[in-house]
């Protein structure tokens, strides 16, 4: 699969073809990167994105050679070039030992769920994976690579990062939230990469008055939840139905709530910005 999927790219603020780009330039030295999705003509939650983006750097020791504003410029300029309505835009940071840097931005490809996999859920498996530094965004191919393969012969959706304690993190490009009772269950920050759709769902959840509890998610735990759900920039709330082989409610009137809220507090952003 191409990394780079619409006609135009930036690189170090300059517009190139998509043709002339070389995926060596993210899989080689460290990238520190962010994904955001585009919305008509706005990246949604893009000042969020860019605030972990330059948090990651400051946790990898990488002293930022361009600022916020150059940054959301550039954005400005890619989507316009490519005439983009809707789509994934990776914002990368790409570091050397050598001291070369690079900026780049450039649309990737994107999976949207279907009607389908929002009313009754989607199928996941899990992965055997732990973050050696959760809170640093960094681009992982061989990580990547695994996981890709790992899907394509399951088939399934997604897959659950599972440590050697067999308790669930968070999903490869994902978070995870289940519900028990009346109550939220979310892993706690300093296992995960925080992700910028979590931290609005902890929002709609505060609003509505939902207990949310911050611990470790075990697998012997599934069978008894009564619901678990996914949330990323691809997804925002999606409901999943099975684990492996555990069969769980694909949606409850809880997680719908939250959906709902969700895309009352996404449609306020978009119209304010």
């Amino acid at each position: 699969m191409k990394e780079c999927v619409q006609p135009y790219y930036i690189k170090d603020g300059k517009i190139f073809d998509y043709q002339s780009f070389d995926s060596g330039l993210i899989n080689e030295g460290k990238s520190v990167y962010e994904v955001a999705r585009l919305s008509g003509i706005q990246l949604l939650f893009i000042e969020d994105h860019l605030e972990r983006l330059f948090l990651s750097l400051e946790l990898a020791g990488i002293k930022p050679w361009i600022s916020r504003e150059d940054i959301a410029g550039h954005l400005e300029e890619l989507i316009s070039k490519n005439q983009a309505l809707e789509g994934n835009v990776k914002i990368v940071m790409n570091f050397r030992k050598a001291g070369n840097q690079h900026f780049l931005a450039y649309f990737v490809a994107h999976h949207y769920p279907s009607k389908k996999d929002y009313t009754q859920g989607v199928r996941v498996i899990t992965f055997p994976f732990e973050r050696s530094e959760p809170n640093k965004k960094i681009w992982r191919p061989a990580f990547r690579s695994e996981v890709s393969e790992a899907l394509q012969k399951s088939g399934a959706f997604e897959a659950l990062l599972l440590d050697s304690q067999e308790s669930l993190t968070e999903a490869s490009k994902a978070n995870i939230f289940t519900i028990k009772g009346n109550e939220i269950i979310t892993p706690p920050r300093d296992v995960i990469l925080p992700g910028i759709t979590r931290k609005h769902v902890l929002e709609a959840c505060r609003e509505m008055d939902i207990p949310v509890v911050k611990r470790k998610i075990y697998m012997d735990e599934l069978p008894d939840l009564d619901g678990l759900f996914l949330t990323g920039t691809s997804l925002h709330v999606l409901p999943v139905c099975r684990v492996n082989d555990i069969v769980l409610p694909g949606s409850n009137r809880m997680m719908k709530k939250i959906m709902k809220h969700l895309e009352q507090i996404i449609h306020m952003h978009l119209r304010l910005t």
